[in-house]
């Protein structure tokens, strides 16, 4: 029997829309109500859930995913922790592994996933997989096990999409870097949808200090970020040392290195380097051997040295690395067990060759203030003194700031005063003059010996920039002090015709010799030996402006009173001729004689506090 044909026509088609109807349904609330027991496949690129009828929080999410290490290393393990900020809970994670440099492949998950209670695997391809939740109960922390491939894969990310509500998630969040250290280094990047990924140097723990590890540091006690230099050691077994080591880069520097010394010189030391090759990316850990001879200073072999690890970011490099204790050659490789000044210094590389290190404060060397074994945990910080540096500075401060300032005034300035008073036999002006300009000679010949001997010659400072600079100014200032009395020595009689030619020449060269040293008192207190405070520099400038201040006063001053002076001069003068009587009458005082003498004790005044203050600070910095 055909039951079928009982059926009137309208009772089947109302049947048939009403099954429909239930299906579509039953497929609408099942789409409505999201994926409780974890993302579908389609996820697996994008990162972002369907089913869930709103769009990613594009606000900052109050969950952390935070991994155990900054480095993996092949075939290893990491730990990944999922949790509110604030104790947030959340129902849904999807996590997988993506590669950071946007030129690789950026889309495909690596490593792979150990399940939990409560998860589940999706993804699962060549390199790595995916791992989500399998039901939507609360969860307040998840803490997962990533098992890296077998060879490494460049710098990775956990990439995570995390759902608090059916309609509130946040899709795409990255993690912080875990670098492959192998690796070219990569500073800023953006991943898919995600938000850029900075990547930061990582951190010289510094907390053990003195205690677990040994550290030197530069500014003295400095934490991360602010260091200058700073290098931790630590003994790995029994024959090997584990090195941190971070600079902070200026300019064109592209290196930092550590050297091990007998003293505070460079020259005869075991030095190890931390290079970043910009035309490459890649920053490399290699060994020298500096020697006084460049016959036989250069990079040697990289035996008894392993790179752990190595990044350039943000101006700074940072590198990890182990060296064995000792070495078959012990010239080349001193052994670590030994005392050593540490030296720190950093410099420009060109096509992956290291150059001259800098010399000023912040981007020359610096060398430790005492000697230490590297097999002991010690603690120290900021530099090394050097002695004859710093009399050689503060002589040649008391020399040019102080005494040949002074002198200068009095001869430019003090000719007509006190016509009437002797100082030795001399004018008053005269004698204070000559006896100042005596002592500059005789602080500034000292000043030059003294550095002489330090440097054991000339100070061959090849780098580019000021440092080259000073010791030539230096010469050039000493040779135009000894050449000045010498010229004074020959001068002819103040009523001769060429008298006007000496004293040309005597203003010129003694003009341009202050105004060098000037400027190469500047130079100096930024080399790093001088160990001058940054705030030295600016008591000078403090000093060169008094210095402008009173000669722009006393100038515009002395035009002022020129015709009364003059006028009181031709009279007295006049008098003399005419009368013989005149001869006792003694030389008028020049007009703006009180100011001028006040003029002149402030002048000293500040000159020999600003002196006393630098002098003080080179003496004890």
């Amino acid at each position: 029997m055909n039951y079928a044909s009982k059926i009137p026509e309208p009772v089947s088609v109302r049947a048939m829309t009403t099954v429909q109807l239930l299906v579509l349904c039953v497929c609408l609330v099942s789409q409505a109500s999201g994926y409780s027991s974890g993302p579908p496949e389609l996820a697996c690129i994008s990162m972002v859930p369907s089913g869930h009828g709103a769009s990613g929080q594009r606000g900052p999410s109050p969950y952390t995913i935070t991994p155990s290490v900054d480095q993996y290393a092949e075939g290893g393990s990491v730990t990944l922790t999922i949790k509110g900020k604030n104790g947030e809970r959340f129902k849904g994670f999807f996590v997988q592994a993506r590669r950071a440099d946007p030129s690789l492949n950026v889309e495909e998950p690596i490593g792979r996933f150990d399940t939990i209670s409560g998860s589940k695997i999706l993804c699962d391809k060549a390199l790595g997989n995916a791992i989500s939740h399998s039901s939507g109960s609360d969860k307040s922390e998840v803490v997962l096990t990533w098992n890296a491939p077998t060879s490494f894969q460049g710098h990775l990310v956990f990439k995570a999409t995390i759902v608090q509500t059916k309609t509130v998630f946040w899709d795409n969040e990255i993690s912080a870097l875990v670098r492959d250290p192998t690796a070219p280094d990569i500073v800023t990047t953006t991943m898919g949808t995600g938000p850029p990924i900075v990547i930061t140097i990582p951190a010289v723990k510094l907390d053990g200090c003195g205690n677990s590890k040994g550290c030197y540091r530069v500014p003295a006690g400095c934490v991360q970020g602010q260091c200058i230099y700073a290098l931790s050691w630590q003994k790995d077994g029994e024959d090997k040392i584990k090195f941190e080591m971070i600079g902070k880069m200026e300019g064109d520097q592209k290196y930092v290195a550590v050297g091990f010394s007998n003293d505070k010189q460079m020259g005869d030391d075991s030095v190890i380097a931390c290079i970043y090759d910009e035309d490459k990316g890649t920053t490399a850990v290699h060994q020298y051997y500096n020697s006084e001879d460049p016959l036989t200073s250069g990079q040697i072999g990289s035996s008894g040295l392993v790179r752990e690890g190595a990044t350039y970011a943000n101006s700074t490099i940072w590198c990890r690395f182990t060296r064995t204790i000792t070495s078959s050659d012990a010239k080349m490789m001193k052994p670590l067990n030994n005392e050593y000044h540490i030296l720190f210094a950093k410099g420009p590389v060109a096509s992956g060759a290291v150059g001259k290190h800098g010399f000023d404060y912040y981007g020359g060397p610096a060398v430790s203030p005492r000697r230490t074994n590297l097999i002991k945990t010690d603690n120290i910080g900021g530099r090394a003194s050097y002695p004859l540096v710093k009399a050689h500075g503060i002589l040649m401060i008391l020399a040019w700031v102080l005494t040949s300032s002074i002198a200068i005034i009095f001869a430019r300035y003090f000719k007509p005063m006190w016509p009437n008073d002797r100082l030795c036999g001399e004018r008053v002006w005269f004698a204070n003059h000559r006896t100042l300009q005596i002592n500059t000679l005789i602080l500034t010949i000292i000043a030059f010996i003294l550095i002489f001997i330090e440097v054991m010659g000339y100070s061959n400072m090849d780098s580019p920039g000021f440092a080259v600079a000073h010791p030539i100014i230096g010469i050039i200032v000493t040779i135009l002090c000894v050449l000045n009395p010498i010229m004074a020595l020959f001068r002819c009689h103040p009523e001769d015709d060429y008298r006007p030619i000496f004293n040309w020449f005597h203003w010129i060269v003694g003009t341009v010799a202050h105004i060098l040293a000037t400027i190469n008192i500047f130079f100096g207190m930024n080399l790093a030996k001088s160990g001058v405070p940054w705030w030295v520099t600016w008591v000078m400038l403090i000093w060169v402006l008094v210095q402008f201040i009173t000669e722009i006063t006393l100038e515009i001053h002395q035009c002022c009173v020129h015709k009364r002076n003059k006028d009181k001069r031709e009279q007295w003068e006049m008098q003399k001729r005419t009368d013989p009587r005149a001869e006792k009458v003694p030389e008028p005082e020049p007009s703006g004689r009180r100011f001028k003498s006040t003029m002149l004790a402030i002048y000293i005044t500040l000159t020999v506090i600003l002196v006393i203050i630098m002098v003080i600070a080179i003496a004890v910095s």
